[in-house]
């Protein structure tokens, strides 16, 4: 039993820490293509931000990946929550 919960914090840590470098990944792709997408469009004669970066394939992708890492911290969290503390 001791080695499954050994095993089971590990996993928490796991989702923990992966689930911030995947919300961080998410959040580097959603800027990436919003700066190119303004970059791109202040190369024009436009002072508006085209609706394009917030709600173009590359965004909503960035958006998808942020929304994965925030889900695998919620798991952490809720792992941890229902695991009997360590001793």
């Amino acid at each position: 039993m001791t080695m499954f919960l050994n095993l089971a914090w590990m996993f928490v840590g796991i989702l923990k820490f992966g689930g911030l470098a995947v919300a961080l990944i998410g959040v580097a792709v959603f800027g990436w293509y919003f700066v190119r997408e303004n970059a791109q469009a202040a190369q024009g004669n436009s002072n508006k931000v085209p609706s394009s970066s917030w709600r173009g394939p590359g965004p909503i992708f960035g958006a998808k990946i942020l929304a994965v890492g925030m889900t695998l911290q919620v798991m952490s969290v809720l792992l941890a929550v229902a695991l009997p503390g360590r001793l």
